[in-house]
């Protein structure tokens, strides 16, 4: 895709769990899985975005991270 940022993995859930991102209500039946979160984070690791939402149905729009994007320009 020609990214020329980096993307991450975290199988142990450790970011997750850092972020906020991870479902921690046991009597949730998503427990333990990653709450549909965006994150942009600057070169200099500055957290610029975040959103964190309720729905894993609901998405961010293209439009919208990338106009977040722009801003980091």
């Amino acid at each position: 895709m020609g990214l020329t940022f980096p993307l991450v993995s975290d199988l142990s859930r450790k970011t997750l769990e850092s972020y906020g991102f991870l479902e921690t209500d046991p009597s949730n039946r998503l427990y333990r899985y990653a709450k549909r979160a965006y994150a942009i984070i600057d070169k200099t690791g500055t957290v610029r975005y975040v959103k964190v939402l309720q729905s894993a149905k609901e998405l961010v729009t293209d439009d919208e991270l990338l106009a977040e994007l722009d801003k980091l320009k």
